[in-house]
């Protein structure tokens, strides 16, 4: 299914919980069985997971997300618990890419008995390995919404394109952080993870963790990606050797694959 069609047949709705409005896809599946949260990063939304949905939403219930505009990743984390309260949704699975992934591991650090398999996809456990030298957070604050978004769609712009799915990821990204979020959300959703900490251990078994890292990600150093592993020595680790930053649309077959892997079963 291409985007286009998914856009058609899969429209977001927004689901107020916890003071936030969230937007929401939503599939549903057979009375047990397991939910799938999809969490996307700085520049996605919901639809970014369309091959995923399209492949998995007979396996799975899914809840794909649109963040709102919070400039904090605990409380983005709690928000989110209130969004599956609202939902009606219990336990789940959790997959989250970049900024998606780090929330993810702060939603285990503080609702882990809500997780049953936490998959960590091109992501980080702490912003101080991905950039040493950040600015101060009260001088990320104070740069305009505008500045935000343009730095952002400025390093897209860099990245290789090796195959033509790496041109078409960018021209979705370029749609995305233009028209699909403002120049305000955008910049929220860099502060809640420039201005984080690093994720405290997690309560979670790592048995139930699921690693996905590319060897040639334009965005997440080597050192960020061997700090995962180190913090997760015994989660299982698939390392793509070509997907760049987005793997679940660049090699969307393999990544779908790893999700299906590790859902639970009923």
């Amino acid at each position: 299914m291409t985007l286009e069609e998914f856009r058609r047949r899969h429209r977001p709705r927004a689901v107020r919980a916890g003071g936030q409005t969230w937007r929401v896809i939503e599939t549903r599946a057979a009375r047990g069985a397991p939910v799938l949260v999809l969490l996307p990063g700085t520049l996605g939304t919901a639809e970014i997971f369309w091959n995923q949905i399209a492949a998995l939403k007979g396996r799975a219930r899914i809840v794909s997300v649109t963040y709102p505009a919070v400039a904090d990743i605990v409380a983005l984390a709690d928000g989110l618990g209130a969004l599956l309260d609202r939902l009606g949704v219990g336990t789940a699975s959790f997959a989250g890419s970049s900024m998606g992934g780090f929330l993810a591991q702060w939603f285990a650090a503080r609702h882990p008995e809500r997780v049953e398999t936490l998959y960590i996809v091109c992501s980080l456990t702490d912003p101080a390995k991905v950039n040493p030298a950040k600015l101060p957070a009260e001088a990320l604050r104070r740069a305009p919404a505008a500045t935000h978004r343009a730095i952002v769609l400025g390093s897209v712009e860099t990245w290789p394109e090796p195959e033509p799915v790496f041109r078409r990821l960018k021209d979705i990204l370029r749609h995305s952080g233009r028209r699909l979020m403002t120049a305000a959300a955008l910049k929220a959703r860099v502060l809640a993870t420039a201005t984080a900490v690093e994720v405290p251990p997690l309560a979670l078994p790592q048995a139930r963790i699921a690693i996905v890292e590319c060897a040639d990600d334009p965005l997440i150093p080597r050192a960020a990606q061997k700090a995962m592993r180190r913090k997760y020595p015994r989660a299982k680790l698939y390392r793509l050797p070509r997907g760049g930053h987005y793997p679940y649309i660049t090699r969307a077959a393999d990544f779908t694959k790893i999700v299906a892997r590790h859902l639970p079963r009923r």
